[in-house]
């Protein structure tokens, strides 16, 4: 069986998707949560991108700059390795680290939401 490759058009269209923008917000919250670091999600779709990504930058830069161990053990724990951040820097030229691994972050857990959808609906 081939996996699915979701596209950034596909993860912009799921971002339109209240059931699965919950989906992804819960899942960042249990991932982010295994390391003491709280976020909240008020709920609202339409800002669901804004509210996450200004909480897990915040995160992620006080754990690469505190913390590295635990960096490295979130980007294991939500499945994220080298090729990944190589590609993300290269698409996103001259943003800072943390907000090219808080792009990442939030496409990697809407991406499995979609996994966790499509392996559903394939029952």
């Amino acid at each position: 069986m081939t996996l699915p490759v979701f596209s950034k058009d596909e993860l912009q269209q799921a971002t339109q998707k209240a059931d699965l923008i919950q989906a992804a917000a819960n899942q960042i919250i249990k991932d982010f949560a295994e390391f003491g670091l709280e976020v909240q999600f008020s709920g609202a779709t339409v800002s669901f991108y804004e509210e996450l990504s200004a909480q897990l930058e915040v995160h992620v830069q006080q754990l690469i700059s505190e913390n590295y161990s635990g960096f490295m053990g979130l980007l294991y724990r939500i499945d994220i390795g080298q090729k990944e951040i190589a590609q993300y820097e290269q698409d996103m030229n001259g943003f800072p680290y943390a907000r090219i691994i808080t792009e990442l972050i939030i496409h990697r857990e809407i991406k499995k939401v979609l996994f966790r959808a499509y392996f559903r609906d394939k029952r």
